[in-house]
């Protein structure tokens, strides 16, 4: 029988990996299961693991696939949010007992608000697309409404479906306990 903290390393292994082969399949833009891998690891893998690694999940997944993406200054803005992220799913999956499929997609709205407003400023101070105004910001903010809907359904699927499974890989100490 494999050791728990085995098993939860290999399982967050599988999380980096699914989120690293989806950033290079098609898909529609900012349409992604990185921020519910996010939350899992921040509910789940934070308190099976080690809370450390669990916050590196998902920035391991963007640093290896943006070593054959390329880099930019916006990247800084995304690793930002995403770690943010994963504090603010950790805080929050601190208070959690019940109903953990609801709480992790609040959790989803919350986070990709954030990093909503986070990633976009990045992208509103460091590229020439806007003017540097209030006007600007607005714009930016306005043009990436799309961006931010997919993010949202994207999460509410992918973290809905990671929470469902949830309870199948917590079965083998079930049936542990079971056994006795």
């Amino acid at each position: 029988m494999m050791n728990n903290h085995k098993k939860w390393f290999i399982i967050a292994i599988i999380l980096i990996l699914i989120g690293f082969t989806y950033r290079f399949l098609p898909h529609p833009p900012n349409f992604s299961p990185l921020m519910a891998i996010t939350i899992f690891s921040s509910f789940v893998l934070s308190k099976k693991i080690n809370k450390y690694f669990s916050f590196s999940i998902p920035l391991i997944i963007l640093f290896i696939s943006d070593l054959i993406i390329g880099f930019s200054i916006i990247n800084l803005f995304v690793y930002i949010g995403f770690l943010i992220s994963s504090l603010l799913s950790y805080i929050y999956s601190l208070k959690v007992q019940k109903n953990i499929i609801i709480h992790s997609n609040l959790s989803g709205l919350i986070n990709n608000t954030v990093f909503f407003i986070i990633s976009n400023f990045g992208v509103w101070i460091f590229t020439n697309m806007y003017s540097k105004t209030w006007q600007g910001l607005i714009e930016c903010y306005y043009n990436a409404i799309p961006f931010f809907k997919n993010s949202v359904l994207s999460t509410l699927i992918f973290t809905t479906i990671i929470f469902l499974i949830y309870p199948l890989l917590e079965m083998e100490k079930r049936e542990q306990y079971d056994s006795r």
